[in-house]
């Protein structure tokens, strides 16, 4: 999956958002709140005693005949793990949602490591594969790269039973992206208060098809559920596909709401759109990208 020149300087203005200020162990480009020493202007503060007479400006002393002492952000690493849904449904579409899927996997790989955070990959479906853990480093997407090209969907989904265990963390921040149809949405609300019960701040992105919001087949057709095999024959009158519609639309609503409940980041995108604009559009819809 090769991204031109362009596409790979939009990616390197972009960060990955975490929220949460926890104290981490490695040094990354990242700003946080927390004061500490590094390169990183803040802001200045009276001198009490005990502060390093280093930090004092004496530019400003001169000005204003008091002692004032610099202040600098931390630079803290973030650990980002990212969760690729490997389910059978993910088959679905030309292309398939998992190719759509596996590009942004992609995508935010090289975000985290063009910006020296700590990168594992892992997939699931009713349960979580390692493929890389604690990367760092840009050239590291090459190893990210040959894993995701290597992955196929199998199996069903099964939420409860793939997150049913601990994911491993570093000490710091530490965000979790869950990159899914979210087909087994049945147990999403609990698999979030799992996660964020092991202090992971969540994003989830929620990979659809323009097929699967507007279809556009008619008439007599045998349906095949992907996750078990199940056929249905259905003749799809324009009722039948309105009365669909408007369950996909609550399907997606439903998963949005427990993510707003739980005060987590989630956008909804289509997988067979150009992957640039996937990107963009989640720039756009805040909370997990952002320019730097």
């Amino acid at each position: 999956m090769p991204f031109d020149p362009d596409f790979i300087r939009t990616l390197e203005a972009l960060n990955l958002l975490a929220r949460k200020v926890r104290s981490g162990e490695a040094r990354s480009d990242r700003a946080s709140p927390r004061r500490g020493a590094s390169l990183e202007f803040a802001d200045y503060r009276h001198y009490v005693p005990g502060d390093e007479i280093r930090y004092i400006d004496w530019n400003v002393y001169a000005r204003h005949d008091h002692l004032f002492v610099k202040e600098f952000t931390a630079q803290e690493n973030v650990h980002v793990s990212i969760l690729l849904d490997t389910s059978r449904s993910m088959a679905f579409g030309r292309p398939p949602k998992f190719e759509g899927a596996r590009e942004l996997a992609a995508a935010f790989a090289y975000i985290g490591l063009v910006n020296f955070d700590t990168v594992s990959l892992y997939s699931f479906a009713r349960e979580i594969q390692t493929h890389r853990k604690f990367l760092r480093g840009k050239g590291m997407i090459f190893e990210i790269l040959a894993d995701l090209n290597r992955l196929e969907t199998a199996d069903r989904s099964d939420f409860r039973a793939a997150f049913s265990g601990a994911l491993p963390r570093l000490k710091g921040r530490s965000l979790v992206l869950v990159l899914s149809d979210f087909y087994d949405a049945g147990n999403i609300s609990e698999v979030l208060k799992t996660l964020q019960g092991q202090k992971f701040e969540v994003h989830l992105i929620h990979l659809v098809l323009r097929e699967e919001m507007e279809p556009t087949v008619r008439g007599r057709v045998l349906l095949v559920d992907l996750e078990n095999g199940r056929e249905k024959d259905v003749a799809l009158r324009p009722e039948i596909l309105e009365r669909y519609r408007r369950r996909f639309e609550a399907h997606c609503a439903e998963i949005g709401r427990i993510a707003r409940e739980r005060e987590i980041a989630y956008v909804r995108v289509r997988s067979d759109e150009p992957l640039e604009r996937r990107v963009l559009e989640i720039v756009r819809a805040g909370g997990i990208l952002e320019s730097r």
